[in-house]
């Protein structure tokens, strides 16, 4: 019986050798995967709005054809007309635009709309806050 017992623990022992030998071999022919170098492009830090035009674009980022921008305006009812002067002329470098709209001197909050430009939906633009009254002097 103590002689089946040793057989037993020498193939028992034999076999977590090779399982061992095994996974070092695997783990040195396997290369090392790299993580993926992601091009993004950002302006300097945010720019600040030009009081003498209609609107201004104050940021910007891209990653993954999307480009995401901030513009400064006072005439958020033109969203959409300045979103499209903007996309028009680079839309075939990007799968998707992002404009977020707000007007000058913005806090840091949401903004009061967005127009989404894709190739497929064509613009879209979202409505986060109804347009507030002018105030009169």
């Amino acid at each position: 019986m103590r002689k089946v017992l040793l057989i037993v623990i020498w193939i028992a022992a034999t076999a977590a050798v090779g399982a061992l030998g095994f996974a070092v071999r695997e783990l040195r022919r396997t290369p090392v995967p790299h993580p993926e170098v992601v091009e993004v492009d950002r302006l300097p830090p945010r720019q600040r709005h030009n009081s003498l035009a209609r609107w201004t674009v104050t940021e910007h980022l891209s990653a993954h054809n999307v480009l995401i921008a901030q513009v400064e305006t006072e005439h958020l009812g033109e969203a959409v007309a300045i979103a499209q002067q903007l996309t028009e002329p680079i839309k075939a470098k990007y799968a998707e635009v992002l404009i977020y709209f707000h007007r000058p001197g913005r806090p840091d909050t949401p903004p009061p709309r967005r127009v989404q430009w894709t190739s497929g939906r064509g613009y879209i633009e979202t409505r986060y806050e109804t347009d507030r009254p002018r105030a009169r002097n």
